[in-house]
């Protein structure tokens, strides 16, 4: 079994064992409403692998993502009732969320497609860029 397999297992495992404990502490964000408002000059922080990462997006749909050395811009837009697209040079990835009903700045950010869940610090605001 090759790595990236072991990795995708133990991430479905860790979904089903945990759903039922986490859906008293998360809300499903299902509006295109609340999503545009998570996404309007708003800046996300989370780490990836150990390293800190900053999105910052704005109301007009325009964002960067900052981690390390590496600063890309992307672009953003809600999809359908439940879902955000965020462009890059890479490519695209969609994303529902659901927010922490005790902490409302934390939320979980779930990738459609190929499975991968962030834990999201939200705050209001963006820099300059």
């Amino acid at each position: 079994m090759t790595s990236r397999n072991i990795i995708w297992l133990t991430g479905v495992l860790f979904f089903m064992l945990s759903g039922p404990v986490a859906s008293q502490d998360w809300v499903d964000i299902k509006t295109p409403k609340e999503l545009r408002a998570l996404y309007s000059n708003k800046t996300f922080r989370s780490t990836y692998l150990g390293v800190p990462v900053v999105e910052h997006y704005r109301a007009d749909g325009k964002g960067i993502l900052i981690s390390a050395e590496l600063r890309t811009p992307c672009t953003w837009e809600v999809k359908g009732n439940d879902q955000v697209c965020v462009s890059d040079e890479k490519g695209t990835d969609c994303y529902k969320f659901q927010r922490n009903k005790k902490n409302r700045e934390e939320y979980v950010r779930l990738r459609q497609g190929r499975p991968f869940m962030t834990i999201l610090k939200v705050e209001d605001g963006v820099p300059e860029f």
